[in-house]
């Protein structure tokens, strides 16, 4: 049966979860989140909290002052261990991840994170589930340049499959962003489905919603993930909704982390779609 999964959009990333506001500024915590995917590299980034004191602003600098440049982090697959080399990227912000090119993520695969940085000590695993595909992508409708995107798949009859979309835009994004509000659940779906896709989430951006227009050309990712993951992601968007748009939050999310706050991810992915918005009544 056709279901389609009807999106509210909220506009934020994860990275704001380091942030909370106190009359004082408080002992930081750290934050990591990284992820894989089959047939790529780790990528981990390691940062510690910002305590806000009231009246005080943050800005893209004191993000960057609270980057963890000197962690010691390692993944095993269950074979062998290796220790991620810290680089500066500017495709990522903060601009400095950990990776190494010594493991590739492959179907099926539990992979371990250990962080060690100061006194603190993180250890999470993941597993990589099995990719679905793509079937197509649509524009439904557009209101001036705004366009509602669909995005479809077919979820498997067994039981226990979770989805995340990532999306980028050519000339804009240098990599992969969360699609806002696009975790999904099977527990609620059977066979075709339909996911609406209204806006990429971009850190320190202007909150724009939604933000895909006509003549975009967007990347998007169906990411397969485990229940640790969707429930974060889930989670976060949650806290994000009950929020409203204060980028200010309680640093007490749930993950899959132990010692750490954040996420680490393994995601499943057939391929990469390129899709260019046009509208559908022209």
């Amino acid at each position: 049966m056709k279901k389609i999964l009807h999106i509210v959009v909220i506009a934020l990333l994860p990275l704001l979860l380091a942030c909370s506001k106190t009359e004082e500024v408080g002992r930081s915590q750290l934050v990591v989140e990284g992820w894989i995917e089959n047939g790529g590299n780790p990528v981990v980034m390691v940062s510690e909290s910002i305590g806000i004191a009231t009246g005080r602003e943050m800005d893209s600098k004191g993000i960057l002052d609270h980057i963890a440049k000197w962690a010691k982090v390692s993944i095993s697959d269950g074979t062998k261990t290796e220790i991620l080399t810290g680089i500066p990227d500017p495709e990522y912000f903060p601009p400095y991840i950990y990776t190494t090119s010594a493991i590739t993520g492959e179907v099926g695969k539990t992979y371990t994170l250990k962080v060690e940085y100061k006194d603190y000590k993180v250890e999470a695993s993941t597993k990589i589930p099995d990719p679905v595909p793509i079937d197509k992508v649509y524009v439904q409708a557009v209101t001036d340049t705004t366009a509602s995107v669909r995005v479809c798949f077919t979820d498997p009859p067994q039981t226990g499959q979770f989805y995340k979309i990532f999306t980028k835009t050519e000339g804009k994004d240098s990599h992969y962003h969360p699609s806002a509000m696009t975790n999904i659940s099977d527990e609620s779906l059977n066979g075709y489905t339909e996911v609406f896709v209204y806006s990429t989430q971009r850190l320190m951006d202007y909150i724009d919603m939604p933000n895909i227009h006509t003549g975009d050309v967007l990347w998007i990712k169906l990411c397969s993930t485990d229940r640790k993951t969707f429930e974060y992601w889930n989670n976060f968007e949650i806290m994000l909704a009950s929020n409203a748009f204060s980028m200010f939050f309680e640093n007490d999310l749930e993950s899959n982390l132990d010692g750490a706050l954040g996420y680490w991810a393994g995601y499943g992915v057939d391929k990469e779609v390129k899709f260019t918005v046009t509208d559908p009544d022209e």
